[in-house]
């Protein structure tokens, strides 16, 4: 009687042992890993320059409207500042940023100017692919801060930049004009220029 009440036991024991230590098909499923945000597509973007070394450059994003901007509801996108070395400068961005990017310049020769320089994409009277000189350039009186952007992996776009002299805060002082040599494509606003020279005080909303 005892031997058979204890192989009834042991049964019972090893029922219940097996039942607790089985994976559950819960347990044993990974769990799902969060997004890789490393695999967005990413764009490398270089920008080649004569006679701009140490130049400084940051890039900005931002597409919306006037009344968006007002609300708070603009996504607003800011590299880091590269440097200029070499005559050329890469920024590897995610390429959703291109989309209404804007280039603010700051050369070693500038004086207090109360503005940032921006890249002109594209000036008043031209068209995508059309060239624009140093004299055009200066001749222009409106300008697109923002760039329609690319999908493309990696993209070069040669950029002037020059000395000018420009109205500053308190006096006349030295100043740069930046723009694209060939046109881009490119968002509105058309903004006022001087003379060919883009200034920025604020991030631009493009749309």
């Amino acid at each position: 009687m005892f031997t058979r009440t204890a192989a009834v036991i042991a049964a019972l024991l090893t029922t219940v042992l097996a039942t607790v230590l089985a994976p559950s098909a819960t347990s044993a499923a990974p769990a799902a890993a969060p997004a890789d945000r490393a695999a967005q597509p990413r764009t490398a973007v270089t920008f080649t320059v004569d006679d701009c070394e140490g130049c400084e450059i940051q890039l900005s994003s931002a597409v919306g409207t006037y009344a968006e901007a007002d609300a708070g509801k603009v996504d607003v996108w800011n590299s880091k500042v590269k440097t200029v070395e070499g005559g050329s400068v890469t920024f590897t961005v995610p390429t959703k940023r291109t989309w209404g990017m804007s280039v603010a310049v700051e050369a070693p020769w500038e004086g207090f100017t109360g503005y940032r320089t921006t890249l002109a994409w594209r000036y008043n009277g031209e068209l995508q692919g059309d060239t624009v000189t140093l004299a055009e350039a200066v001749t222009k009186k409106k300008a697109s801060a923002c760039w329609e952007g690319t999908r493309q992996r990696e993209v070069t776009i040669p950029i002037v930049v020059e000395k000018v002299r420009v109205q500053g805060v308190r006096t006349d002082v030295n100043g740069s004009i930046a723009f694209v040599p060939t046109t881009e494509s490119w968002l509105k606003p058309m903004r006022e220029v001087q003379d060919g020279v883009l200034g920025s005080q604020d991030v631009n909303i493009c749309h």
